[in-house]
């Protein structure tokens, strides 16, 4: 339940150390119609992390340099814009020169580079992809990912278990 002192009670959108980013990300991408609507979008953002790395981050930086927002997904998921009861539609951020470590979840899920990234799926090997690239990753396969000198922004798409979050393995 939400009380009055949470941000999301009063309208507001949730911020968490990476959204230091958000303008950074922004200025870098390429996709000019996806940049505008983000811009819009924004504000309104709640961001989130993991629960499963709040508990155990990877390493001491993970959390300040890591985190997504939702658009639209589940009304029993984390905050988003839109109730989409068998989707999750998001944007993933990461600082600069972060690693997001080795995980796999059981949802199919697509990502969309707004900016340019470094991308690895079993078996490998990690590939520098551009932006406007789709990646798919099936149900529980390991990847990772890796932001170079400037942030890494992608839209992300899941389907299939929602309810399951991603864990490091």
């Amino acid at each position: 339940m939400r009380g009055e002192g949470d941000p999301a009670a009063r309208g507001e959108s949730e911020r968490i150390p990476v959204c230091r980013f958000w303008d950074a990300a922004l200025a870098d991408m390429s996709a000019t119609e996806l940049t505008s609507a983000l811009r819009v979008l924004g504000p309104a953002l709640s961001w989130t992390q993991n629960p499963n790395y709040r508990r155990r981050p990877p390493d001491p930086t993970f959390l300040d340099n890591y985190g997504y927002a939702v658009i639209a997904g589940p009304s029993d998921g984390p905050p988003a814009l839109v109730v989409a009861p068998s989707l999750a539609l998001g944007v993933l951020l990461l600082g600069p020169h972060a690693h997001y470590p080795l995980h796999a979840h059981p949802a199919v899920e697509i990502y969309y580079t707004l900016t340019a990234g470094d991308w690895w799926r079993e078996p490998g090997p990690w590939r520098s992809e551009p932006v406007r690239t789709a990646i798919y990753h099936a149900p529980n396969v390991r990847h990772a990912t890796g932001a170079g000198a400037v942030p890494l922004l992608a839209v992300y798409l899941w389907r299939g278990d929602l309810t399951t979050h991603a864990a490091l393995v």
